[in-house]
Protein backbone atom coordinates (compact mmCIF):
# COMPACT_ATOMS: atom_id res chain seq x y z
CA UNK A 1 0.00 0.00 0.00
CA UNK A 2 2.93 2.57 1.04
CA UNK A 3 4.38 1.67 -2.35
CA UNK A 4 1.17 2.87 -4.14
CA UNK A 5 0.65 5.95 -2.53
CA UNK A 6 4.52 6.83 -3.11
CA UNK A 7 3.72 6.04 -7.22
CA UNK A 8 0.36 8.44 -6.56
CA UNK A 9 2.42 10.69 -4.84
CA UNK A 10 5.07 10.87 -7.05
CA UNK A 11 2.62 11.21 -10.74
CA UNK A 12 1.05 14.30 -9.22
CA UNK A 13 4.33 16.05 -8.29
CA UNK A 14 4.62 15.37 -12.12
CA UNK A 15 1.32 16.50 -13.05
CA UNK A 16 1.48 19.30 -10.96
CA UNK A 17 3.99 20.80 -12.34
CA UNK A 18 2.86 21.47 -15.57
CA UNK A 19 -0.12 23.42 -14.50
CA UNK A 20 -0.02 26.72 -16.93
CA UNK A 21 -0.49 29.98 -15.56
CA UNK A 22 -3.87 32.16 -15.71
CA UNK A 23 -3.16 35.66 -13.84
CA UNK A 24 -7.50 36.09 -14.15
CA UNK A 25 -7.90 33.77 -11.29
CA UNK A 26 -8.00 35.25 -7.67
CA UNK A 27 -8.11 33.58 -4.37
CA UNK A 28 -10.90 36.22 -3.08
CA UNK A 29 -14.64 34.73 -3.13
CA UNK A 30 -16.41 36.00 -6.20
CA UNK A 31 -19.81 36.02 -5.89
CA UNK A 32 -21.62 34.11 -8.66
CA UNK A 33 -25.02 32.23 -10.10
CA UNK A 34 -25.68 29.36 -9.55
CA UNK A 35 -24.90 27.06 -12.99
CA UNK A 36 -27.31 24.85 -14.95
CA UNK A 37 -25.62 21.32 -14.86
CA UNK A 38 -26.57 17.87 -15.87
CA UNK A 39 -26.57 15.80 -12.55
CA UNK A 40 -26.01 12.86 -14.16
CA UNK A 41 -28.66 11.03 -12.16
CA UNK A 42 -29.74 8.98 -14.93
CA UNK A 43 -26.62 7.43 -15.18
CA UNK A 44 -25.39 7.41 -12.16
CA UNK A 45 -24.31 4.24 -10.44
CA UNK A 46 -23.18 5.75 -7.23
CA UNK A 47 -25.60 8.70 -6.46
CA UNK A 48 -24.66 8.29 -2.47
CA UNK A 49 -21.14 7.24 -2.18
CA UNK A 50 -19.10 7.96 0.81
CA UNK A 51 -15.38 8.07 0.51
CA UNK A 52 -14.74 8.23 4.21
CA UNK A 53 -13.28 4.74 4.05
CA UNK A 54 -9.62 3.92 5.74
CA UNK A 55 -7.38 3.73 1.98
CA UNK A 56 -9.64 6.41 0.68
CA UNK A 57 -8.64 8.88 3.34
CA UNK A 58 -5.16 7.80 3.47
CA UNK A 59 -4.63 8.35 -0.37
CA UNK A 60 -6.36 12.23 -0.02
CA UNK A 61 -3.97 13.07 2.30
CA UNK A 62 -1.42 11.35 1.15
CA UNK A 63 -1.77 13.28 -2.43
CA UNK A 64 -2.43 16.61 -0.56
CA UNK A 65 0.33 15.93 1.77
CA UNK A 66 2.78 15.42 -0.41
CA UNK A 67 2.19 18.68 -2.54
CA UNK A 68 2.26 20.69 1.00
CA UNK A 69 5.50 19.43 1.90
CA UNK A 70 7.42 19.33 -1.21
CA UNK A 71 5.45 23.20 -2.24
CA UNK A 72 4.66 23.39 -6.07
CA UNK A 73 3.37 26.35 -8.90
CA UNK A 74 0.21 27.23 -9.02
CA UNK A 75 -0.18 28.84 -12.04
CA UNK A 76 2.65 31.93 -12.08
CA UNK A 77 2.02 31.42 -7.97
CA UNK A 78 4.86 29.55 -6.34
CA UNK A 79 4.04 28.22 -2.90
CA UNK A 80 6.40 27.06 -0.36
CA UNK A 81 6.16 24.08 1.30
CA UNK A 82 4.14 24.24 3.81
CA UNK A 83 3.11 21.74 7.20
CA UNK A 84 0.52 18.55 6.36
CA UNK A 85 -3.39 18.93 6.72
CA UNK A 86 -4.88 15.94 8.61
CA UNK A 87 -8.50 14.76 8.27
CA UNK A 88 -11.21 15.80 9.70
CA UNK A 89 -14.77 13.97 9.92
CA UNK A 90 -16.83 17.46 10.84
CA UNK A 91 -14.94 18.48 7.81
CA UNK A 92 -16.29 15.47 6.41
CA UNK A 93 -19.83 15.94 7.57
CA UNK A 94 -19.48 19.57 5.77
CA UNK A 95 -18.04 18.39 2.45
CA UNK A 96 -20.53 15.28 2.15
CA UNK A 97 -23.60 17.77 3.22
CA UNK A 98 -22.63 20.36 0.49
CA UNK A 99 -22.43 17.10 -2.35
CA UNK A 100 -25.13 15.66 -1.44
CA UNK A 101 -27.49 19.41 -1.36
CA UNK A 102 -25.70 19.53 -4.76
CA UNK A 103 -26.66 16.35 -6.13
CA UNK A 104 -30.24 16.87 -4.57
CA UNK A 105 -30.93 20.29 -5.70
CA UNK A 106 -29.53 20.13 -9.08
CA UNK A 107 -27.10 23.54 -8.81
CA UNK A 108 -23.02 23.82 -8.62
CA UNK A 109 -21.72 26.24 -6.52
CA UNK A 110 -20.08 27.20 -2.70
CA UNK A 111 -23.97 28.82 -1.90
CA UNK A 112 -26.93 26.59 -1.55
CA UNK A 113 -30.05 28.25 -3.38
CA UNK A 114 -31.11 28.51 0.26
CA UNK A 115 -28.14 31.24 0.71
CA UNK A 116 -25.57 28.72 3.09
CA UNK A 117 -21.82 28.83 2.59
CA UNK A 118 -19.25 27.06 3.60
CA UNK A 119 -18.99 29.09 7.32
CA UNK A 120 -23.08 27.62 8.06
CA UNK A 121 -22.09 24.09 6.90
CA UNK A 122 -19.48 24.08 9.18
CA UNK A 123 -21.52 24.84 12.42
CA UNK A 124 -24.21 22.67 11.06
CA UNK A 125 -21.48 20.04 10.96
CA UNK A 126 -20.32 20.84 15.08
CA UNK A 127 -16.89 22.23 13.43
CA UNK A 128 -17.01 25.56 14.92
CA UNK A 129 -20.26 27.04 17.20
CA UNK A 130 -18.80 31.10 16.51
CA UNK A 131 -17.20 32.83 14.08
CA UNK A 132 -14.61 33.41 16.80
CA UNK A 133 -13.95 29.88 16.89
CA UNK A 134 -12.41 29.84 13.21
CA UNK A 135 -9.21 30.72 11.98
CA UNK A 136 -9.68 29.82 8.98
CA UNK A 137 -11.65 27.86 6.39
CA UNK A 138 -12.42 27.17 2.50
CA UNK A 139 -13.64 25.10 0.38
CA UNK A 140 -13.45 23.16 -3.11
CA UNK A 141 -15.61 22.15 -5.64
CA UNK A 142 -15.63 20.25 -8.63
CA UNK A 143 -17.79 18.24 -10.94
CA UNK A 144 -17.62 14.79 -12.54
CA UNK A 145 -17.62 11.17 -13.15
CA UNK A 146 -14.25 10.45 -11.39
CA UNK A 147 -12.33 9.12 -8.70
CA UNK A 148 -10.57 10.75 -5.15
CA UNK A 149 -6.88 10.98 -6.61
CA UNK A 150 -8.54 12.73 -10.07
CA UNK A 151 -10.65 15.17 -8.14
CA UNK A 152 -7.55 16.24 -6.27
CA UNK A 153 -5.42 16.53 -9.55
CA UNK A 154 -8.09 18.71 -11.18
CA UNK A 155 -7.54 20.87 -7.97
CA UNK A 156 -4.33 21.32 -8.37
CA UNK A 157 -4.26 21.54 -12.55
CA UNK A 158 -6.54 24.92 -10.96
CA UNK A 159 -4.44 27.50 -10.33
CA UNK A 160 -7.17 29.33 -7.72
CA UNK A 161 -7.71 25.65 -6.16
CA UNK A 162 -4.34 24.91 -5.98
CA UNK A 163 -3.34 27.63 -4.32
CA UNK A 164 -5.93 26.88 -1.98
CA UNK A 165 -4.97 23.43 -1.23
CA UNK A 166 -1.42 25.35 -0.49
CA UNK A 167 -2.50 27.76 2.42
CA UNK A 168 -0.68 27.34 5.91
CA UNK A 169 -3.41 28.31 7.77
CA UNK A 170 -4.85 25.41 7.22
CA UNK A 171 -4.53 22.45 9.29
CA UNK A 172 -7.42 20.19 8.70
CA UNK A 173 -9.27 18.55 5.66
CA UNK A 174 -11.84 16.37 4.15
CA UNK A 175 -12.76 15.09 0.36
CA UNK A 176 -16.68 14.15 -0.12
CA UNK A 177 -18.80 13.10 -3.11
CA UNK A 178 -22.17 12.28 -4.44
CA UNK A 179 -22.56 11.17 -7.50
CA UNK A 180 -20.73 13.73 -9.82
CA UNK A 181 -20.43 16.31 -7.26
CA UNK A 182 -16.90 16.61 -5.60
CA UNK A 183 -16.36 18.77 -2.21
CA UNK A 184 -13.44 19.21 -0.27
CA UNK A 185 -13.53 21.65 2.72
CA UNK A 186 -10.52 22.93 4.53
CA UNK A 187 -10.15 24.15 8.16
CA UNK A 188 -8.25 25.78 11.20
CA UNK A 189 -9.37 26.38 14.50
CA UNK A 190 -8.09 28.61 17.36
CA UNK A 191 -6.59 26.98 20.05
Amino acid sequence: MLKYLTQAAICLFVLVSACEPNSSESLEPVPTEPKDIPSGKEDDDSSDTLIETDSTIILALAEVNALRQKGCNCGDQTMPSTSKVTWNAALYAAALAHAKDMQLNDYFNHTSPSGENVYHRLIKAGYISTSSAVLAYGENIAFGKFDTETAVQKWFESPSHCANLMRDTYKEMAIAHDGNYWVQVFGAKRE
